[in-house]
């Protein structure tokens, strides 16, 4: 019922936002990866990115996340051109709110930002709709190990709330500290003080995404799949309780050298007909599972900000039968505009040629 609700939102949305709604006006790239040609205008709803492997069409994907604020496991030395000591990316994107020019340099020591032409932070960025980007790398987040699905919660968390990205950098920070005196033998007090005051704060932030999240990932895995997914959080301690756990595996912390509990160390539990997803899933149900949890991280963005943010589904067939790329497909439909890359694309929808890092639209020749 929920996700019906949201769909009939999603089409109201679509009628009335036409000429509004957060659509990707233009990119422009100096430098990124093998990219090759600067400007890439995609054109409102869906469009499809069909090429070879290698030919730049994920590299294009993830140039438009990180314009628009998007975070990348990969460090900014490797997003830039071999051979190239910075990369710039440019994007005008129109929201609700107005247009917005957006404008990244990326060096090997990280990047600067500026909004409408004036310095910025990547905070202003993420007080945007910005975009949510899927793909096989997502098959980390039901395979690896719970850092993946921790970092999930807290990007997501840091889109909707500063405080969050303030309480996780101050724990972190205390963590280190902790941990260090563990291992030198000295008095913890301090850290303890700082780590149950802020993780207390996070899993309360945690548990309500969760409660958030899970049926609504749940209700897209259902119209992808055909049948449930359960997601839960694993907690080392509850919020109420860290301080003293964190006392009572003092002296196994000391032995250790690291604190074992707190949210570092929590988990978010995906299972599906009641067994673990992370033991028994195929690549095939894992894939269905990453992609109900991006749909669902959009549609809560798409709540927060009133305005959909742009949809980046990369190998949008990999992994999945005739069934599940059309319910994938028609799901997307319901975002004002979307961009899937892959081999093939789906029925009925505008195309790039992509080839050694160039593009063109389908209809026209290379030049």
């Amino acid at each position: 019922m929920l996700l019906e609700i949201f769909w009939a939102q999603a089409q109201t949305w679509m009628q009335g936002w036409a000429s509004t709604a957060m659509e990707l006006l233009g990119l422009k790239q100096e430098r990124f990866r093998n990219l090759k040609i600067q400007t890439f205008k995609p054109k409102p709803g869906l469009n499809a990115l069909v090429g070879g492997n290698a030919q730049g069409k994920s590299n294009l994907l993830e140039a438009i996340f990180v314009a628009l604020g998007g975070e990348l496991t990969a460090s900014t030395q490797e997003q830039i051109a071999w051979g190239a000591s910075e990369a710039r990316l440019y994007a005008e994107i129109r929201t609700l709110l107005g247009i917005f020019r957006l404008e990244t340099r990326l060096t090997p020591k990280g990047r600067e930002y500026w909004l409408n032409e004036a310095p910025a932070r990547r905070r202003n960025f993420l007080e945007l709709p910005g975009a949510v980007l899927a793909g096989p790398e997502d098959l980390e987040l039901i395979f690896g190990g719970p850092e993946a699905r921790r970092r999930f919660l807290d990007q997501l968390l840091s889109r909707f709330s500063s405080r969050y990205s303030a309480l996780l950098a101050a724990y972190q920070k205390a963590l280190l500290q902790r941990n260090a005196a563990l291992r030198q033998g000295l008095t913890v007090d301090p850290w303890d003080r700082t780590l149950s005051r802020h993780g207390e704060a996070i899993l309360t932030f945690r548990r309500r995404l969760v409660r958030r999240l899970a049926p609504l990932a749940n209700e897209l895995h259902v119209r992808l799949a055909g049948y449930p997914l359960e997601l839960r959080l694993l907690e080392s301690s509850p919020p109420e309780r860290l301080a003293e756990e964190l006392r009572v595996h003092l002296e196994e912390d000391r032995q250790r050298g690291f604190t074992s509990v707190g949210p570092h160390r929590d988990d978010l539990k995906i299972q599906l007909k009641e067994s673990p997803a992370q033991r028994y899933a195929s690549r095939g149900e894992a894939r269905s599972i990453a992609l109900a949890l991006r749909l669902a991280e959009a549609q809560l963005l798409s709540e927060h900000f009133e305005d959909p943010p742009l949809l980046l589904i990369d190998e949008w067939n990999s992994e999945l039968d005739p069934k599940r790329q059309r319910a994938l497909y028609e799901l997307a439909q319901s975002f004002p505009q979307a961009l899937f890359a892959g081999l093939n694309p789906p029925p009925d929808v505008p195309c790039w040629i992509l080839e050694e890092g160039s593009w063109k639209d389908s209809s026209e020749p290379w030049s």
